[in-house]
């Protein structure tokens, strides 16, 4: 922007528009387009290339990655920004423009156009520049839109937002197959066009100058839409899908957050999955449930979890914003101009799925054919026959109605399925997850799927195999997204509670849950439908195999899981299973957390405490041998702590020890508990020569 007293030496990358070919040949031939030329000059009256080219007008902003101007071309006389970024030597300079000669190709109708790129050395300030030079829009950008909507307190309507949502995963589609990867997308990168249409822009500093610049000047206010995974492994597209989806909270939340506020929730929900779910209760208040999920499903932590761009232009929701913007990546396909079919009436399970073969296109028919087969109390269908549903639930995944009827006709073989033998039965493979983990993801409005998919992951994850896979897939996610979209929902919630128990079968799983907060979901659920057996009981078998990571050992204490249980045992005093789960579930939980066993010898409101608790509920149950054995085991959690002992004795717990003695004296897992404890008590016992108490914790691993 001002003369230097010596002459310059400056780079020159300079994008210019070429003439249409008049030979026939196409935009696609590349024969039209974007060039990039690079120059070097080293003499001082070389104007055209130097920064002289360019009159400042004013300066726009200052930050890490260096500075943006305002300026006008004294050439064209157009409107022009400008931006000066700082490179440590030559050598990263002529590293900058190889790799803009990736941008030459990002010419799309939602991407910031860019003039030229050159580099300048400012002897003044004794440093090399790389300087880009971007389309100028004259309206600002997202940020500056959504502060309005902030300072008004009102909501960015949901037909806006999904059109700005088609508009900006179109952007990121397109560079992603040009192996771009954007690295730096918030609202103040994202530009508005005067038709209200938006941009994405700025490629130039985060793309150009590649990772090891980046993330040396990397300040914390950048940080708060960067993907939890980016300080610790290379950007891949799946980090501008994260900070798309911040960019997409920050749109949804505009009536009840500030832009401090904001700020906040982003940077501190990569730590606190719970801060996200909060926000997306109040988001639920504005906008459909599907955006709930939308945004679950591109903040996942686990970045191998999270969708890339291809993935999420598959789900119903997106495709609805992208037809907003008449976007040519969503097909086409043509109406249907037959009418839907029925099956015939009488046609049996071979015959239906020749139907179905003729009929796949037409996806009324195909929901028509699914329910059919539904009315079979277990179709027997051979693994081609198997591999066409899931085909069709691919094909169809718009249609919700295939999707329950697929997952309805799966769960039936499934359940008739022996997990073990038949563990090399499609039913089990990656591709039936994968096809469930997208149906939960795109249609998070429906109740009626997100409960039979619960089911199917559920029966499926009796596999370990599948169990780790649906882990793996994002299964967990899906499946706790379930519960937190429906928390009133109690058929909902114990499908879910069920399916978690499952998973806990692999080790894995374990840690997903625990860093997903599955924990509290459990608990919430517990707390919401207490009278709700199902769930009660599903919810008990889940914290028991979640017991075994110390982490979530500790959540439950902080969180009073013991009187949860308690409160669950003393509700379904008469369900055995609620009782038996319930205490192997407390009997872990105490064997680990002193504040958890002290809660169980203290008094509830009706003046009992948690070991009268369990004691009642025995008797109730006393020919029950699995009641039986986990009481005992409860008791001898109970009786490790020098207090628990003490209460064991006040409560003359011995007298019911011997009933069960005598009543179970063949049971050698139950008379290894009851043994153990009469001997603390002085009542005799000591075990049987060679035997040993087992732990809640031992029986869960199976040992």
């Amino acid at each position: 922007m001002r003369e230097n007293s010596t002459p310059a030496k400056v780079y020159r990358c300079q994008i210019t528009q070429r003439t249409p070919a008049s030979d026939g040949r196409s935009d696609s031939d590349d024969d039209t387009g974007l060039q990039i030329q690079l120059v070097t000059c080293k003499s001082k009256r070389t104007d055209k290339f130097k920064m002289e080219n360019y009159k400042l007008l004013e300066r726009l902003g200052k930050g890490a990655q260096g500075s943006v101007f305002k300026v006008q071309n004294n050439i064209d006389k157009c409107t022009y920004v400008l931006k000066k970024v700082e490179c440590t030597d030559e050598a990263e300079a002529n590293k900058a423009f190889k790799e803009a000669m990736a941008l030459q190709d990002l010419k799309h109708r939602y991407i910031c156009g860019y003039k030229e790129f050159f580099v300048t050395w400012d002897k003044e300030e004794s440093a090399l520049y790389v300087c880009i030079v971007m389309q100028f829009y004259k309206m600002g950008d997202l940020d500056k839109a959504l502060n309005i909507k902030r300072k008004q307190q009102v909501k960015v309507e949901e037909v806006v937002l999904k059109k700005w949502i088609g508009q900006m995963l179109e952007a990121l589609v397109f560079v992603h197959n040009k192996q771009v990867i954007h690295r730096d997308l918030k609202p103040s990168n994202v530009f508005m066009t005067e038709n209200l249409d938006v941009s994405i822009g700025d490629f130039g500093v985060a793309t150009v100058m590649g990772d090891a610049r980046t993330k040396t000047r990397t300040t914390v206010g950048s940080m708060i839409w960067m993907a939890p995974e980016v300080l610790e492994r290379p950007y891949d597209e799946r980090s501008d899908v994260w900070s798309l989806g911040c960019v997409i909270l920050e749109m949804a939340t505009c009536r009840f957050l500030d832009r401090a506020q904001v700020n906040a929730v982003l940077f501190d929900m990569k730590q606190s999955i719970n801060l996200l779910e909060e926000i997306l209760e109040k988001v639920q208040e504005d906008y459909s449930t599907n955006l709930a999920q939308l945004i679950r499903a591109m903040l996942r932590k686990n970045f191998q979890q999270r969708p890339t761009t291809v993935e999420l232009v598959d789900i119903p929701y997106i495709k609805e914003c992208l037809a907003l913007c008449q976007s040519h990546i969503v097909e086409k396909k043509k109406a249907q101009q037959q009418d839907a079919l029925a099956v015939p009436k009488g046609t049996d399970v071979p015959g239906t799925i020749e139907f179905m073969k003729k009929n796949k296109d037409n996806v009324v028919t195909m929901a028509n054919a699914l329910t059919h087969l539904n009315t079979f109390k277990t179709p027997a269908l051979a693994n081609e026959a198997k591999t066409l549903v899931m085909s069709l639930m691919r094909d169809h995944i718009n249609n919700v109605n295939v999707q329950i009827q697929a997952c309805r006709l799966l769960l039936t073989l499934a359940s008739a399925a022996d997990p073990e033998e038949d563990g090399d039965d499609v039913l089990f493979s990656s591709k039936l997850i994968k096809n469930i983990t997208l149906s939960m993801k795109s249609h998070g409005a429906s109740k009626e799927l997100q409960s039979v998919a619960c089911l199917l992951l559920k029966s499926l994850a009796m596999n370990e195999q599948a169990a780790g896979t649906i882990g793996t897939l994002g299964g967990i996610q899906d499946i706790l997204a379930a519960m937190r979209g429906f928390p009133n929902n109690a058929e909902i919630c114990a499908n879910a509670c069920s399916a978690l128990s499952c998973l806990t079968i692999h080790e894995n799983n374990l840690t997903i849950i625990r860093e997903e907060s599955g924990v509290k979901d459990l608990m919430n659920a517990m707390g919401t439908h207490m009278s709700a057996a199902s769930v009660i009981d599903s919810a008990c078998t889940a914290m028991w195999g979640l017991s075994l990571e110390d982490e979530n050992i500790e959540t439950m204490g902080e969180h009073n899981a013991a009187e949860l249980f308690l409160k669950a045992i003393q509700t379904h005093i008469k369900n055995p299973d609620v009782v038996k789960n319930a205490c192997m579930a407390l009997a872990s939980l105490v064997s680990e957390s002193e504040e958890s066993a002290y809660a169980a010898m203290s008094e509830n409101e009706q003046n009992k405490t948690g070991i009268e608790i369990v004691t009642q509920a025995y008797k109730q149950h006393h020919d029950d041998p699995d009641v039986a054995e986990n009481v005992c085991c409860f008791y001898m959690e109970m009786s490790e702590i020098d207090d628990g002992l003490i209460a064991l004795q006040k409560l003359n717990v011995a007298s019911v020890l011997k009933s069960i003695k005598t009543k179970f004296a063949d049971n050698e897992e139950i008379m290894c508990n009851v043994l153990d404890v009469l001997g603390k008590l002085g009542e005799g016992g000591g075990g049987a020569p060679g035997s040993r108490p087992q732990s809640a914790r031992d029986k869960k691993r199976g040992k």
